[in-house]
Order: structure tokens, then sequence, then C-alpha cells
């Protein structure tokens, strides 16, 4: 660690006249106002309100490494940045009971369940939980669970979440519904489990932490309608309760604006490949939307892939815009318009609650619904033009 980290004054007081320490804090009451102001942003969610980490290391304009050695009572950060820490965590509600000491060595081990490991979406959310974690001497395994056998389309590996009861695991964090749900909880013995980006419908039976779809799905079209788009279609709708919920917003956001009419729905799961045949339905005929709104952003990798055979060109003749907010997505060369789900703050909240059921936490289920934002990139950028004519693809023998 260097000395970076509890740099200031001659004695540990913030300089006045400077713009900022060398720990990255700004100046006193600018300190006070950041802390507010993340305090507000928590205070808005819907669900128990309460910091993580990275919450009270923003805050004060430090890194989330300096904050937990501040939290540890590490001898190289100076008293008056841990009294600093100390407050902005009581501040944020941040559990504080649950750090562990620097020295302490712990053996838990929590599991991860995931249908799948190639959406990018999952990759953001583990180092989110692997981060909060770390502050309680516990680390992750991150454990696919979907497995095809010819008697069931879709069923849940029960044998490997078994063996991980066998191995020791303290609990569960289990990403989006399962498939085969009821019989991987099953699985899951006695363990205690916490949902992450699960439907409304699980609220009740586990403590989850979701996203506030009505609030995503609403800033994708007051984004479109703002542009000018009218013609809106929605790929979505199947493969899971989050799905349906999600076009369940959409259609409520559209119906806001008057356009429920228009408000179409074509059915995908959150695959690339049907989502790219549910863009090449919408691409035909007489009535094509000229923006695309999908269930996720692999969805809308396969979208925009029907839309460059079909010869639309993206934004000027078709916007398409994703949700989640991946790095995939992100890349210059797709540059797509996305919702960022919050997946920092909904992997430490998630890791939180798992920690304190692990800890012996009795109570009620809780439910968070943590709100997006909108990440508006060249993929929506163009008003709409359905009078400007295709491009088809050109296909070389």
């Amino acid at each position: 660690m260097s000395n970076d980290a509890s740099s200031g004054t001659g004695d540990g007081r913030i300089d006045p006249h400077s713009d900022e320490t060398g720990d990255g804090i700004q100046r006193t009451d600018q300190v006070v106002e950041q802390t507010d102001r993340v305090a507000e942003e928590i205070d808005a969610e819907k669900g128990p309100a309460r910091g993580t980490l990275r919450d009270v290391a923003n805050s004060l304009g430090i890194s989330s490494a300096v904050a937990l050695r501040a939290l540890r009572d590490a001898d190289d950060i100076k008293p008056q940045m841990k009294e600093r820490v100390r407050e902005a965590a009581e501040r944020l509600d941040y559990p504080v009971e649950e750090v562990s000491s620097e020295t302490a060595h712990s053996n838990g081990v929590v599991a991860v369940l995931v249908n799948t490991m190639r959406n990018t979406w999952i990759s953001d959310l583990v180092r989110s939980i692997r981060i909060e974690l770390a502050a309680t001497g516990r680390t992750a395994i991150v454990v696919p669970t979907r497995r095809r056998i010819p008697e069931y389309p879709v069923a849940a590996d029960t044998e490997a979440i078994s063996s991980l009861l066998d191995l020791g695991v303290d609990g569960f964090l289990m990403i989006s519904d399962l498939a085969d749900l009821e019989s991987a909880l099953e699985a899951t013995g006695d363990r205690p489990l916490v949902g992450l980006g699960s439907s409304r419908d699980r609220a009740g039976r586990f403590d989850t932490v979701r996203i506030d779809d009505e609030i995503g799905q609403g800033l994708l079209v007051d984004h479109l309608v703002s542009l000018g788009h009218t013609e809106i279609a929605h790929v979505g709708g199947v493969g899971s309760a989050v799905a349906r919920e999600r076009a369940d917003a959409f259609r409520a956001a559209m119906a806001r604006h008057g356009l429920e009419d228009s408000a179409r729905v074509e059915p995908g799961d959150f695959t690339e490949s049907v989502g790219e045949t549910a863009g090449s339905m919408l691409l035909r005929g007489s009535s094509v939307p000229t923006a695309i709104t999908c269930v996720n952003d692999v969805s809308a990798m396969g979208v925009l892939s029907a839309a460059h055979d079909a010869g639309y060109e993206v934004p000027t003749r078709l916007a398409v815009a994703g949700y989640g907010n991946t790095s995939i997505g992100a890349t210059s060369f797709v540059d797509l318009t996305s919702v960022d789900p919050n997946s920092e703050r909904m992997g430490a909240l998630g890791a939180q609650f798992l920690v304190e059921r692990i800890g012996g936490l009795d109570g009620p289920a809780r439910d968070v619904a943590v709100a997006p934002s909108l990440v508006a990139r060249r993929s929506t950028s163009s008003s709409p033009r359905k009078d400007e004519p295709r491009r088809r693809r050109v296909h070389v023998e």
C-alpha cells in the first residue's frame, strides 16, 4: 500500500486549499455533499436501503481497497481517514460488523448458481459479489446448473448442487431464475439462498435483489419516443418470468405514451439465435417497426445480425436497444444502447444479504428493486427514417 492512501496535511486534516488530497478525497464540504448524494440514491430504491463497500468508497472518492483497509483498522491508514470511512459507513448503513479483520482467515465458500456462462452480464455480477465477499473473508465459485437430457428439454443439474453441499459451501447466490427452479431449490437443502436478477414472483420466498424493470423499460421507450419513434417493437417475453415481466413493462411504457396499439412483442428468449429469428420476423412484411428493444444484450446482437442480413442500416433505418449494458454491447463496433442494471450494487447487496443469513439472521425474506439507468449509444442515435431505401447485403459466391 502506498503512502497515497493516507496523505493529507501534516496533522492528518484535509487541506482546504487543495482540490484533491493524495488519497482522492475532495474538500471537506464536497465530501459531505457526495456522501449525502449517495445516501439519497440508496434511499430511492424499492426495498430495504443500505450501502455497499463500493458506495462507501465512492462517497469519499477513494478506492474500495482503501475503504476496506480503513474499516479493518489497518496501520497504514491514518486515524482521520478511518474516522471518515466509518462515518460514511454508518451514514450509508453499511454492515461494518460483517467485515473480517485483516489477519482473519476464513474457509467460507459461497456458490454462485447460473444457467449459463455465455452472458457477460453474469461476469459483472460475479465480480461485485467477490469484492463484497472478500470484506468478510469469503470467496465465491461459479457453477452452471443447466443440463440437457433426452427426457426433458431443460433440467437442473441437481447432482452438481448436491455435491456443493458435500463440499461444505456456506450458501448459494442464484443469478436469474434457474431452469427447473423447484428442483434446484430442493437440491440446496437447508443452506441459505439469495436470488439476483430474479422475477417479482420470487419475492417473499427468499431474499431477492432484482432489477426494477418498469423503470428500465420506461427509460428505453421514453428515449426512443423522444427521438420520434412510435412504431416500436420488443423482442422477448418467453423463456422465463423475468422475460415476461420485461415484456409487460414494455407494453405499460408504450401505453403511457398512448402507443399501446403499436406495442408489438415478438416472442424471444435470452439467446442470440432466437433474437435473430425474432428480428427477421419483425423486419418482414409491410408493417416494419422503426425501433426494436430487446430482453437483453445477447438477444439484441441477434436482432442486429438480422437487420444486417435484411439490409436495414442501424441506426438510420432501424434503432436497436438491449438490456444489461454488457461489455459486448459497449464495444465501439456494436455501440449498443442498453439499460445499465447497476450490477455492482446488485451483486454487493446480494452478497451482504447472504452473509447475514449465513450468520443466523432470521426474519421475513427481503426484496430490493435496484433502479437501472439508460446508456444511450450509436445504435439509437437517429430519428426514424422509414422512407430510406434498404441496402441489402450482397452474397458473393
